[in-house]
């Protein structure tokens, strides 16, 4: 094993400890939905929402038999994926150019704030990312069947990723096509074993929810339509500032990365186009991509690849939380008569708590209680009024939560 190797290995299991030093802590409702599949899968049910995850579900079910707690069995899963990401990044570079690219893609991924977020959010990013990443070093390697059956894996971790399988399929054709047959066989062939488990455990009632879900993503909630925050304003924060070199890229272009950036510019479209601005943990694709594209021009320049290796480092400690907000909060509910009112993690007050909680989307009935009523208030948004308690979050894009009580 060389240098590059051994080091890559040791800073990876630094992070992996790293990371096992927080908590499991649900991020929002759809982590409380993910943990509710292991147990139960039920698509119509939440238990997860669609489209189900059901790889997710199934490793996670399989982690249960040993801890039997599904939180605790998520959070391992997605955890270990999210921090192990940047590994087969490094394994991936290494195969499409040389290690020593790779070590600094290596560098700029595993600094890098965004894998914080998927480690520790017990979301399916992390997952999908894991094995789309597997699915591409065993691609370069000519192992096409076990590509195929990785990317299946994948992509039923994570189905929002779709533009990443067009634009692969796209590339393969063009480029490889000799591992267009091997690839599509075992993909379907694992394709055909999730959705058989899919139906016999939901039946009918997922293409009904497939209906609903996708309708409503769309024309309703999916892609920021009540959300006063922006995708330029997500992309242009400081914490992304590493990004502006991007353009050197195109000065002297490594066709060999011609895939990645294909991925970067297809799935920029697809980010800006359909999905919700309110998750920051979207654009994690974007930074490892854009984190492997620049490698292949920062391979000379130690001193810049320092230097924004010590700035992602500091921006990762700038977050000092190990509990989520929404838990944050729970051990602040003393009274349990008090009514609770909230905008977020309606499921988790819920099922931690015994007081009433109200949705406050349904603004009327909340209005009528925050006046009439002892209540608690909890908001992602900043309050008016002067007396309040703010929790923070752990991550970039793990908003800041808001409680007030009267």
């Amino acid at each position: 094993m060389n240098f590059y190797k051994i080091l890559t290995s040791i800073i990876t299991i630094i992070y992996v400890c790293y990371i096992f030093t927080y908590p499991s802590s649900f991020y929002n409702d759809d982590s409380f939905f993910l943990a509710k599949g292991i147990d139960n899968f039920s698509i119509i049910d939440f238990s997860p929402h669609f489209p189900g995850y059901v790889s997710i579900v199934l490793l996670g079910k399989f982690l249960n038999i040993f801890l039997n707690d599904s939180k605790e069995s998520l959070f391992i899963l997605t955890a270990l994926c999210g921090a192990l990401t940047p590994l087969v990044v490094f394994a991936y570079v290494a195969k499409l150019k040389d290690e020593k690219t790779a070590f600094v893609s290596f560098l700029l991924t595993i600094s890098s704030v965004y894998i914080l977020n998927i480690s520790l959010s017990m979301l399916s990013e992390s997952v999908g990312l894991f094995f789309f990443f597997l699915g591409l070093y065993f691609f370069e390697i000519n192992k096409y069947k076990n590509s195929g059956i990785i990317f299946s894996i994948a992509f039923f971790s994570r189905p929002s990723y779709l533009i990443f399988y067009i634009v692969g399929l796209g590339y393969v054709y063009f480029f490889k096509k000799d591992a267009l047959k091997d690839i599509l066989i075992a993909f379907f062939f694992m394709a055909f074993i999730f959705l058989t488990y899919i139906f016999l455990s939901n039946g009918m009632l997922f293409i009904y929810e497939a209906k609903r879900f996708i309708f409503g993503h769309f024309t309703l909630w999916g892609t920021g339509q009540n959300s006063d925050i922006s995708w330029v304003s997500n992309i242009f924060r400081y914490e992304n500032i590493v990004y502006i070199l991007l353009p050197l890229v195109f000065i002297k272009f490594d066709k060999k990365f011609l895939l990645i950036l294909v991925l970067v510019i297809s799935y920029f479209l697809w980010l800006i186009f359909a999905q919700n601005p309110e998750n920051m943990r979207h654009l994690v694709p974007l930074s490892i991509f854009a984190s492997i594209l620049l490698s292949s021009v920062l391979i000379n320049y130690h001193k810049i690849i320092i230097t924004i290796f010590i700035f992602n480092i500091y921006i990762l400690f700038t977050y000092t939380n190990k509990h989520s907000p929404i838990d944050q909060i729970i051990t602040e509910i003393k009274d349990e008569k008090k009514i609770v009112i909230s905008n977020r993690s309606i499921e988790i007050l819920r099922a931690s708590i015994k007081n009433r909680v109200f949705d406050k989307y349904y603004i009327n009935s909340s209005k009528y209680y925050f006046q009439n009523k002892k209540v608690y208030m909890i908001t992602t948004i900043r309050p008016k009024e002067k007396k309040y308690k703010v929790f923070k979050g752990r991550f970039l894009g793990e908003r800041d939560y808001y409680l007030i009580e009267n």
